[in-house]
């Protein structure tokens, strides 16, 4: 699926939507943020259809664990990468670079501790 036709899809919630429309946005918008930010590809402009197994039932999304699912993806990508054929490394990075600043300090930038 294309992230992009989702975007333009589901870009604006009329005002008078019922509560059905207003599930049916948060279903996308959910979707997008798991595609893109939390489990994203290479491509960054498609979406795999097996994230919408997670958000069918609203309610259960609170219940699974997506900090140990994104650290297994992250894992996943980092295997792929290892491929000398690979040249473009997918996955949640900010994850992993925060990791390296914080264990390793040579790398860590100026101000990366400082929170506003």
């Amino acid at each position: 699926m294309k992230c992009t036709w989702m975007h333009e899809t589901f870009s604006h919630l009329l005002q008078d939507a019922d509560e059905e429309i207003v599930r049916r946005y948060a279903r996308v918008y959910i979707m997008i943020l798991l595609s893109t930010q939390l489990l994203g590809d290479k491509s960054d402009t498609r979406m795999h259809i097996r994230w919408l197994l997670y958000i069918v039932r609203l309610k259960d999304i609170g219940g699974y664990s997506w900090g140990s699912t994104a650290l297994s993806w992250l894992y996943r990508c980092l295997c792929h990468v290892a491929n000398r054929n690979v040249v473009k490394l997918a996955g949640l990075f900010q994850l992993l670079k925060s990791w390296i600043f914080w264990w390793f300090l040579g790398f860590k930038p100026d101000g990366f501790d400082i929170f506003y």
